[in-house]
């Protein structure tokens, strides 16, 4: 009965609530007075890639000019609910610091120009992992063109793209393995390699994947020289090499035939050198006692940082090293009895085979040397005294005899001096 009379008073009202709504018995479709059309369609072909505790969206839309922006929803197993991680007005959004291999699903929804929310796309899920390349286990050059690719990524890839450069020009996609081998691009150098992987459900990795190393195929000396250039060296003289690799890092040396190899050159601003890392090589070689060389050549040896072994560059004037005379020993210095303006010198004999003459210098201070007056010169090696008589009387002179070779080189005795008679 009460049913009954909630109904006919119902149809008893109906007529007055035609003249002020749009009928009766039939709810209105849009109570709030906008047409369903003006809320943004969802977005569509969402595809989502990953990296390294990173996860990318990308998508479109079917009508652009109605959308201002579009939220973005995610899931994880820390949440049961889809929360909003950010909005953006690109068809694109990366999300970062998320936790690899952990599951994450996401929904989009389209913002209209009128502030209105669509309904959300559909939803997409990935898991962020680890993916990389590396060249010949991470060495840091090569000095050949071919190396070895070794990758890291999930279980489920099944693709890889690998290029020279990041347009991954020419490159297509493979089946994926571990493993591969690699032709880097021609030229000496810095060389990156490029890698993209994609998995069973043809989700793309994330972020640019390269691996570089140097490729450093070949070394050349471009000059080897010294500055003994028609000299003749004797031993404790110094001799300045310079190797010109213009490439650092790398091990220079020299050869002195017949006298001395693998004498190093330094590219660290020492031992001669005076700027380190320029890839010019220098050193003072102190000439030892040794042998002698006459026009003898000299070699100059590079190996690079890579391991690659030049070809040997010859110095284009040649060295000769001879030893001087041997010393005598000046014995005495002595006044002469029956005279004061004579000293008497005294000293042992050379035995040199290439022995030229004896040369006395005398000087009124210590310090005699070449510079000094010569007194005499005497061409019998036997010959080992001599009557200097053409000095003061009650004076003081300072000798030495120096020991003169047929080429020219010389060594002086020790000093001794002598004071004449008054």
């Amino acid at each position: 009965m009460k049913m009954n009379s909630i109904k006919k008073s119902i149809f008893i009202f109906c007529p007055l609530l035609i003249a002020i709504t749009i009928t009766c018995g039939k709810k209105p479709s849009n109570p709030t007075g906008i047409e369903v059309g003006e809320f943004p369609s969802p977005p569509i072909n969402v595809k989502i890639s990953v990296g390294d505790r990173v996860i990318g969206l990308d998508w479109g839309h079917s009508n652009l000019g109605s959308v201002t922006s579009f939220k973005i929803f995610r899931q994880d197993s820390s949440n049961l609910e889809f929360i909003n991680v950010g909005s953006t007005d690109m068809l694109s959004f990366v999300e970062t610091n998320l936790q690899n291999n952990q599951v994450y699903q996401y929904k989009i929804n389209a913002v209209g120009i009128n502030g209105l929310e669509g309904k959300s796309s559909e939803i997409v899920s990935a898991r962020p992992a680890i993916f990389s390349i590396l060249i010949n286990s991470g060495q840091i050059f090569t000095t050949s063109r071919v190396v070895n690719l070794s990758f890291a990524a999930p279980p489920t890839t099944t693709l890889i793209q690998v290029s020279n450069n990041s347009l991954f020009t020419n490159s297509e996609w493979i089946t994926f393995a571990s493993t591969m081998s690699w032709t880097l691009s021609p030229g000496q150098g810095d060389k990156r390699v490029y890698a993209k992987f994609r998995d069973l459900n043809d989700r793309e990795s994330i972020g640019e994947l390269k691996d570089s190393i140097i490729l450093d195929s070949e070394a050349v000396i471009s000059s080897f020289s010294h500055n003994a250039v028609n000299r003749i060296l004797t031993p404790a003289d110094t001799i300045h090499f310079v190797l010109v690799a213009r490439e650092a890092g790398g091990q220079a040396s020299l050869d002195i035939n017949n006298i001395q190899q693998g004498i190093e050159l330094f590219d660290d601003g020492s031992n001669g050198d005076p700027v380190a890392g320029d890839g010019i090589y220098e050193v003072d070689y102190i000439v030892p006692t040794g042998p002698e060389a006459e026009e003898t050549l000299v070699f100059g040896r590079f190996t690079d940082r890579a391991g690659n072994v030049s070809a040997n560059l010859a110095a284009p004037s040649r060295i000769t090293i001879r030893k001087p005379p041997k010393p005598v020993n000046l014995i005495a210095v002595e006044p002469l009895s029956n005279s004061s303006r004579s000293l008497n010198l005294f000293w042992s004999i050379n035995s040199d085979p290439d022995f030229a003459n004896y040369r006395i210098f005398r000087a009124r201070t210590p310090g005699v040397s070449t510079e000094s007056g010569l007194v005499t010169i005497l061409q019998n090696r036997n010959t080992i005294s001599f009557t200097d008589s053409t000095l003061s009387r009650n004076t003081t002179y300072y000798y030495r005899v120096y020991v003169y070779d047929v080429t020219g080189l010389f060594f002086g005795s020790n000093q001794r001096s002598g004071t004449t008679n008054p």
